[in-house]
């Protein structure tokens, strides 16, 4: 009886769609070949909060994990290993995949023993399906999937000190040899029709909480400048997810230290569906599994977030933020231990864009893909239950 009913509301709503003008092709149950789930997070620590999150992270079925840096904090995770080894076999043993940029705290400009990069690196390496360009946990770039790749993912480390490799500091200034890196490898992507731009870096210039902007705001208005479509960050323990953000030639030339800037923002969010390609996202996930920092309502950059979790949040948890990712769109779920969850997509542009709540109330249309010829320039609208 419940197959039946189910199959009647579908039915009804293809029909009612149907006479709005939208023309539906149906595609084969699952993802396309070329889909794929991935994970990330920072700030892990190597005590309980670390395992709290790890067995967040074996819930989600990614493919892949990103490490966005601070791995240890000097914690042994195994007894009788040192640091790094340690910390990279407790991660493998509950999760495999998993690649790797620097924290502050993995670099020696910190405490002494919290942990060296270039060990994490040997006993973390980047898994054989990852073709790494670069110099893998510092700076580096990976398309994903390797033989058909749908996103780029570019790993950046501004504002780190390596005293290991000799006390190099690794600056995004404007002209720049690696802001120039940066941009290149963002241009390359682009114009070899890579629909997706995701860059990932342990420190956040733009946040409401402990830490100001360190980077510098340079990286950040060369990436929203280039509007990549997410830019993942830690540092700041707590969760924060932007409003969509794109600079403009009159209202929003660049974004300023210190100061909120309204017209810098294009999407304010609240529906958690973008539309791609008007700007990008941050998502702050300093959630791996140190203790939860506040988000300060006070901060300037306060206004530019849409959704946060901070330690006075009712349900604040730890754990990784899930990304479900093909040619068409991009979704996020967080997935903490405690009861506050967050989640928004990204469809592309000139495409439907579904209410969420279409994906909550009928779960069982979930396998659909559904492309939609209607709105215009027509589109494709994905249902998907993870």
């Amino acid at each position: 009886m419940r197959k039946l009913f189910e199959m009647a509301i579908i039915v009804a709503v293809v029909a009612v769609l149907l006479a709005s003008g939208i023309r539906f092709v149906l595609l084969s149950n699952g993802a396309t070949e070329s889909s794929f789930v991935f994970s990330v997070a920072g700030d892990y620590g190597a005590w309980n909060g670390f395992m709290e999150s790890l067995n967040q992270l074996k819930q989600t079925r990614s493919d892949f994990a990103i490490a966005l840096g601070d791995l240890s904090y000097g914690g042994i995770a195994k007894p009788g290993l040192g640091t790094e080894e340690g910390w990279c076999k407790e991660f493998h043993d509950a999760f495999q995949n998993l690649v790797i940029v620097a924290g502050n705290h993995d670099t020696g400009d910190t405490l002494p023993g919290e942990g060296d990069i270039n060990q994490f690196a040997q006993y973390c390496p980047a898994p054989p399906q990852f073709a790494v360009n670069g110099d893998y946990g510092k700076q580096y770039y990976f398309d994903y999937p390797k033989g058909n790749p749908i996103v780029r993912f570019i790993l950046l480390s501004p504002d780190l000190v390596f005293v290991f490799d000799g006390g190099e500091h690794y600056r995004y200034n404007v002209g720049t040899p690696r802001y120039n890196w940066t941009r290149d490898t963002i241009d390359q992507a682009r114009a070899a029709g890579i629909p997706w731009v995701i860059v990932g870096m342990h420190k956040n210039c733009i946040g409401a909480g402990e830490h100001a902007c360190e980077t510098g705001p340079d990286i950040l208005n060369l990436l929203v400048g280039k509007k990549v479509d997410l830019i993942l960050n830690a540092h700041t323990h707590n969760y924060e997810r932007s409003k969509q953000l794109a600079l403009n030639a009159d209202s929003c030339a660049a974004m300023q230290l210190h100061i909120f800037n309204g017209n810098c923002i294009v999407d304010d969010g609240a529906s958690h569906l973008y539309k791609r390609g008007k700007g990008s996202i941050v998502v702050i996930a300093g959630t791996g599994g140190r203790d939860i920092d506040p988000f300060n309502l006070d901060d300037p950059y306060a206004g530019y977030f849409a959704a946060w979790k901070g330690n006075e949040t009712p349900g604040a948890g730890k754990g990784v933020v899930t990304f479900s990712v093909d040619a068409d769109r991009i979704s996020m779920v967080t997935n903490f231990n405690g009861t506050f969850s967050d989640e928004f997509s990204i469809a592309g542009s000139g495409r439907a864009l579904m209410s969420q709540s279409v994906v909550q109330i009928f779960p069982f249309a979930a396998p659909i893909v559904a492309g939609a010829v209607g709105f215009g320039t027509g589109g494709f609208l994905v249902w998907r239950r993870w």
